[in-house]
């Protein structure tokens, strides 16, 4: 029982972590927004005391006016305001539970219905991100430098394709529901528009993000050859084994009956995500796969 405590307490504290983390860009912004604000009423002051000496000496001065002082230029907004201009904490919290909450279609269709909603949701989440020691998205990216420059490699989920701008690949295909960025396909994750067997690199970084999760990764299955490896990264803490929801055991437990083998071990050196590599052992899969219910990202209410 003891252990089983220890366990929760690690939890809670990875928990704690990695929403300490995702806040803290919110937090500095919010600080630069109050600088911004305070330097903005001195200005004001400055300028109401300069008009009232102004006024008080006219006289004396006669047609003799002080220069007008130059207009500073407008300051370029942040990729924080951008997004905020968009997309309200509120907005951004509802839009992310339901990425987690509902399937790959109904999730392409709210995305078809809103546009720019998705892009300022990755705004958002790239600024929490930069938060973290390190990014799924670099660790990816520092996997890739070791492996041939000539392998095919799938983004599933690419967000603003930072993989396909700096991978030392030639061929990277990047998928997600919107197609902002350049050379990003849009589409559902479960339905990519590749041959079977066509690339030797899927890559899921942070984005098994649906109810039919797994649709995703039998799709990676599909267009991966044989020896192909599946790379994912995902937060810790939508493993946590309770209530149902899948443990990394069970995920790999699951993945291995697709047809998928564990190659060396779970990399759980990072405390926000950890880091696996499957390899496709075989082009014959099962028909079914019963996938293990992954826990949902929900941000909680400051």
């Amino acid at each position: 029982e003891d252990d089983e405590d220890d366990e929760d307490d690690e939890d809670d504290e990875i928990d704690s972590d990695e929403d300490a983390a995702l806040a803290a860009a919110f937090a500095a912004s919010d600080d630069d927004d109050d600088a911004s604000e305070e330097g903005a009423n001195d200005s004001d002051s400055e300028d109401e005391t300069d008009s009232e000496d102004e006024t008080a000496n006219g006289s004396a001065r006669g047609a003799s006016r002080a220069p007008m002082r130059a207009l500073e230029p407008p300051k370029k907004p942040s990729l924080v305001d951008k997004m905020r201009a968009k997309l309200s904490g509120g907005q951004f919290r509802m839009l992310n539970e339901a990425l987690y909450t509902t399937t790959g279609d109904e999730a392409l269709r709210m995305v078809e219905d809103q546009p720019g909603m998705f892009s300022a949701y990755h705004a958002g989440f790239r600024e929490q991100t930069k938060e973290w020691p390190v990014r799924p998205v670099d660790a990816c990216l520092k996997w890739l430098a070791t492996q041939p420059k000539t392998l095919r490699v799938a983004d599933f989920g690419c967000g603003d394709a930072e993989l396909a701008k700096r991978a030392p690949q030639k061929t990277v295909h990047s998928f997600d529901l919107e197609s902002e960025a350049k050379g990003v396909v849009a589409c559902n994750m479960a339905n990519v528009p590749l041959d079977d067997a066509s690339v030797e690199v899927a890559v899921f970084s942070l984005s098994l993000m649906g109810t039919d999760y797994g649709s995703f990764m039998e799709e990676a299955h599909r267009v991966l050859k044989v020896g192909g490896v599946c790379w994912i990264a995902e937060v810790r803490s939508r493993f946590d084994g309770s209530k149902g929801v899948a443990s990394i055991e069970s995920f790999i437990a699951a993945a291995t009956e697709l047809g998928f083998k564990l190659q060396g071990s779970v990399d759980e050196r990072n405390k926000m995500f950890f880091v696996l590599r499957l390899v496709k052992s075989g082009a014959e899969r099962p028909r079914r796969v019963r996938w293990p219910a992954l826990k949902a990202c929900i941000y909680k209410r400051r």
